[in-house]
């Protein structure tokens, strides 16, 4: 099998029924720099050709003649059409009724989600218009494409978004009552606890808080800014620092940073959280980088610089302590 046959098969797979039963397996597969370039070229000529949905020609064609068998040969009407792709241009239209990608003709599209598992690394999902979304640990993500849009929404933690250009379509994150329009960038968007934060890596970006019951507010970040979102304002920019950035990376660094908001950063993408015992000094302040998968090895450095006790909590967490 091609590689380009290979990238037909995964682009049919992703869009059927198996497609969240196969996710791991995929983004293994595209993790491979040469399988990510073959999948991502498919997807970009699948975009160039979705207006002849909307021609005369194939608005005339009548899609329902193998509806019979539509459901169970899904896979194989997807890739056959994918791998006769240049060959005849119309074929690939009989895979629109598939997934979210079909035309206001067919009705709106469903949305699709995508999460990563708490204590694992960020996962990345390709989307089907070329742009790359980063989940943080225990992030959860919802998405469906138009022909006229592409809408997200952040359910919880948070998500770094790498834009393919599309002017003919906004790219809309929806997070709390926070909303990002972008069209070619890289922005972070974290929700917690009904506060959202927005950074912009590159480009630019139009941040909007949706509060009911008053204008929208708006602002335009520049790279390098940040604004959080909460009680229905936007906070005036501020500078993007590398803490920011870092969370990508198996490592977290804190420069600095008090204790009890240094272990709750730590305890958001750990799958076994730290406590800190009522009455400790609030004082203490952590500097260093700690790998994000090691709760024990970051309890037990906190321990060692702030003279404490690790003590193994009920329910498999870890508690520091002062000394009896």
């Amino acid at each position: 099998m091609t590689m380009e046959q290979e990238a037909a098969d995964w682009f049919a797979r992703m869009r059927g029924p198996d497609g969240q039963a196969v996710r791991a397996q995929f983004d293994a597969w595209y993790a491979e720099p040469e399988h990510a370039q073959a999948y991502d070229r498919l997807v970009r000529t699948w975009e160039q050709t979705k207006f002849l949905a909307s021609t005369r020609t194939a608005k005339a064609r009548n899609l329902d003649l193998a509806s019979s068998g539509w459901r169970s040969n899904r896979r194989a009407l997807a890739v056959a059409a994918l791998c006769a792709f240049f060959a005849v241009p119309l074929a690939v239209l009989a895979v629109s009724r598939a997934g979210f990608l079909a035309g206001p003709e067919h009705g709106a599209p469903s949305a699709q989600s995508a999460e990563a598992a708490v204590g694992e690394a960020p996962r990345i999902v390709p989307l089907e218009d070329g742009s790359r979304v980063t989940l943080d640990r225990g992030a959860r993500l919802e998405f469906a494409f138009t022909a006229t849009e592409r809408r997200l929404r952040l359910l919880s933690g948070r998500a770094r978004f790498e834009v393919a250009h599309d002017s003919a379509r906004p790219f809309m994150v929806d997070a709390g009552t926070g909303r990002v329009i972008a069209h070619g960038t890289v922005f972070d968007v974290a929700l917690e606890n009904g506060r959202v934060r927005v950074g912009l890596v590159r480009g630019s970006i139009e941040v909007r808080d949706k509060a009911a019951g008053r204008p929208p507010a708006v602002r335009f970040l520049r790279a390098g800014e940040k604004v959080s979102i909460q009680a229905g304002t936007i906070s005036p920019p501020q500078a993007i620092v590398a803490s920011d950035l870092e969370w990508t990376s198996d490592m977290i660094t804190f420069d600095r940073m008090d204790l009890q908001k240094a272990v709750a950063a730590f305890n958001r993408t750990s799958n076994r959280p730290i406590r800190i015992s009522p009455g400790l000094s609030d004082q203490y302040l952590v500097t260093g980088s700690f790998r994000r998968d090691d709760s024990q090895g970051f309890a037990r450095s906190l321990a060692v610089t702030f003279d404490l006790d690790v003590v193994e909590a009920p329910g498999g967490g870890l508690l520091l302590a002062p000394h009896p």
